[in-house]
């Protein structure tokens, strides 16, 4: 039998909260008190606090199971570590967190946080709940920090976790054996601050993401895997199993990655207990949870039915709120059955130069470049150890070390089966590995269990001091692992300074005349112009789109609506009805203005194809036709030199944007571009910082503006305004080799030379 116990009466208390939520998410006004404050607090109580509350098990009596009540691990001692792990991860995140958003999707988090938005399919949108309830009640920090201060608690909290799980495993191998309750305990605290200094942890702990929730929920699981594992014949151990469905479907308001554990679950309690497996009642709970969890998804579908500003993919109805979730946009299914043909080569990319590189990056060491792996980083001592704790849990316990080791499997070659990345795919994709780095980080804890045990052994034969060789050996375990790690990583993670994001979006929007139309080209640069607009509410005159959105019909509709004064010939009846079309190859004519007597014609090049003109590629031409120069139309630098439409030869450089102009005397002026370059915010883009390749894309983008405008001073030999550019390029980036060499090495580079 499944040993499952009656819930508590605040489930149902519980579900009657989260109904009260789900119906005030969807009252508008769409900032309104009821959608935007009352109903986050009402569906994260009821979700996360109320119903976990009401399945877990009742209190057994003292030594009914192998607990850390029953004497031989003091409960206040191992509480104790868990402290030491939270207080010592979190002040240490929170020392080098970012002071404001970060790149690609963290601006996108921290804005739809604040406004309660819909962001890029399939959503993170319990996040989003948890971070509008932060954005509310803590006062005086800046938009920015107090949602990445979340990402900071997430990964703490995820440390502590695994801080117990190391304790039950250790506890498990140890059994009746004599052994101090403190060596224990460190073993613990080594493993989870090793785990919480890795790079990529720590990486996600400092700035907005979904992934340091997902590592949380994804330690729980397996917490939750283990308590049911030790505690399946006693009464009310199935309901960790209840929990752990609940969670499942919780975690779907998070991200998918943990979805690779279901397996695991049904293979855990085939392996545990047969009899369990065939229980109805566990199946029919277990499913009943899931769904309860999953619901908080349709939280989304209720939010986007009032249309707030971020509404990406408008999912208001179940189809289009399926769509969304299955990630119909992307031309991706979350229950993919194209995964036997490989995107990649299996081996040799998605397992050596993905995976075990990741696995390097965090347990032998990362290299300066921040690609590969760096021996000389850690000296590969977590890995050794790792390995180390593998053989030991196997030996000291087969069958408990078989099961985590499965489940790492699911977490390791699991994702690496399920996501199928690419060969030569553009970001790195350590991220969605980071629950199977909490295993070997385990393992490093059994491994320091061994150490602490067996080493001081070795020498009582010569001495009777037992218990200090047993502090001398917990020194040297915490000094070359948590803090080793900590040494290696600080410097490429600390982003205490690093205000590169935030300052490259306000940048980008100041870059632009009054009322300026900025055309975005990818995230980094969309949603960084989308919180300095929209949360630090810098140029509220502009407009700013994103130039793949404008292909899809609900963002146009969500621009109407927020933007009535778009100089465009588009009504909701036209919207529904654009597709992609041929160009019959013609110029495009626009007439002049009273400001501009003479007439623009261009030749278009459609975006895709020779002769199709894309819904964004028509979008743009009948803002440009319309607008006739009414209002400033400009691109982000994320374009290089690829604008849209082959308009690259209109355009001028004002720094990290271009303008589209109708004539060659306003293409030639440099004044905005010398204004620009004066007035921009370089925190966190200089030499002195650590950045990640978007952070030295955006650099390279910075530097274009000096070079285009050193480029002129040299044809028209003003050497003064040359020497005092070069001497405020030297001032940026003092390791740069100076202005006039990096200009020449580029100018070489497009000839060829």
């Amino acid at each position: 039998m499944a040993n499952i116990q009656k819930p508590k009466m605040s489930l149902w208390i519980g579900l009657i909260v989260v109904t009260l939520g789900l119906i005030t998410i969807r009252i508008p006004p769409v900032d309104g008190f009821m959608t935007l404050t009352l109903a986050p607090i009402l569906l994260i109580l009821g979700y996360i606090v109320l119903i976990p509350y009401s399945l877990c098990p009742k209190r057994l009596p003292t030594g009914a199971y192998f607990d850390s009540s029953s004497g031989k691990v003091p409960k206040q001692l191992l509480i104790n570590g868990g402290i030491i792990v939270f207080v010592a991860s979190f002040a240490i995140y929170m020392i080098t967190l970012w002071p404001g958003p970060g790149w690609w999707d963290s601006s996108q988090y921290i804005t739809a946080s604040h406004t309660l938005g819909v962001t890029s399919p399939p959503g993170s949108f319990m996040l989003e709940l948890i971070g509008r309830i932060a954005a509310t009640v803590i006062p005086f920090l800046s938009p920015s920090v107090k949602i990445n201060m979340l990402m900071a608690l997430f990964s703490s909290l995820a440390a502590v976790v695994v801080y117990f799980i190391v304790i039950r495993v250790v506890r498990s191998i140890n059994g009746e054996r004599s052994f101090a309750e403190s060596g224990i305990m460190i073993s613990g605290i080594a493993a989870a601050l090793s785990l919480a200094f890795t790079h990529s942890i720590w990486c996600k702990a400092t700035f907005a993401n979904a992934y340091a929730l997902s590592l949380l929920t994804g330690c729980l699981l397996i917490y939750l895997a283990i308590l049911w594992w030790e505690r399946a014949e006693t009464p009310g151990g199935g309901n960790y199993l209840l929990l752990a469905a609940l969670l499942f479907g919780l975690d779907l308001s998070v991200h998918r990655s943990n979805l690779l554990f279901a397996p695991f679950f049904v293979l855990l309690i085939i392996i545990r207990s047969p009899r369990a497996f065939l229980d109805w009642r566990l199946w029919l709970g277990g499913i009943l949870m899931f769904f309860i969890g999953f619901s908080m998804q349709f939280a989304i579908m209720l939010r986007a039915q009032l249309n707030p500003e971020i509404n990406l993919g408008n999912p208001d109805t179940l189809r289009g709120f399926w769509d969304y979730f299955n990630m119909r946009q992307f031309n991706i299914s979350i229950f993919g059955l194209d995964l036997l043909q490989r995107k990649g080569p299996f081996w040799s990319y998605q397992i050596k130069e993905m995976y075990l590189r990741y696995i390097g990056w965090n347990f032998i060491g990362l290299g300066g470049d921040g690609i590969k792996i760096s021996f000389s980083g850690m000296y590969g001592i977590p890995l050794l150890f790792g390995i180390i704790g593998v053989v030991v849990h196997f030996v000291g316990k087969f069958k408990y070390a078989l099961m985590l080791f499965i489940a790492f499997l699911f977490a390791s070659l699991g994702a690496v089966f399920y996501l199928n990345v690419p060969a030569g795919f553009f970001r790195e994709m350590d991220r969605h590995f980071a629950v199977s780095f909490m295993f070997i980080s385990v393992w490093i804890g059994v491994a320091v269990y061994a150490a602490m045990y067996h080493i001081p052994r070795l020498f009582m034969q010569w001495s009777n001091r037992y218990e200090t060789a047993c502090w001398i050996v917990a020194a040297v375990m915490l000094l070359i692992l948590p803090l080793n790690m900590f040494r290696a990583n600080f410097s490429n993670n600390n982003m205490s300074e690093n205000h590169s994001a935030q300052a490259y979006g306000c940048n980008l929007l100041e870059s632009c005349d009054q009322n300026a139309i900025l055309i975005t080209a990818g995230d980094s640069d969309t949603f960084t112009a989308w919180y300095c607009r929209m949360i630090e509410k810098n140029r509220p005159d502009m407009m700013v789109m994103n130039i793949h959105l404008l292909n899809t019909p609900w963002y146009l509709n969500t621009l109407l609506t927020y933007h009535p004064d778009i100089p465009w010939t588009l009504t909701p009846d036209s919207i529904s009805q654009i597709r992609p079309q041929k160009w019959d190859g013609d110029s495009i004519i626009i007439a002049g203005s009273s400001e501009y007597t003479s007439q623009f014609r261009f030749l278009p090049k459609p975006g895709y194809g020779p002769d199709i003109l894309l819904p964004a590629d028509q979008v743009l031409i009948d803002i440009i036709r319309t607008n006739n120069w009414r209002r400033p139309i400009c691109f982000s630098s994320g374009f290089g030199d690829n604008i849209p439409l082959g308009l690259h030869e209109y355009c001028r450089s004002d720094g990290l944007v271009w303008k589209l102009c109708p004539n060659d005397y306003e293409r030639a002026d440099m004044a905005r571009l010398e204004e620009n370059l004066d007035k921009y915010d370089y925190r966190g883009i200089g030499e002195n910082n650590y950045l990640d390749p978007v952070g030295q894309q955006m650099k390279r983008s910075y530097m274009s503006g000096f070079f285009n405008l050193a480029g002129h001073y040299k044809d028209d030999g003003d050497t003064t305004r040359l020497e005092n550019l070069s001497a405020r390029f030297d001032r940026i980036w003092p390791g740069a080799g100076g202005l006039m060499n990096k200009l020449e090495q580029t100018e070489s580079q497009q000839t060829g030379g």
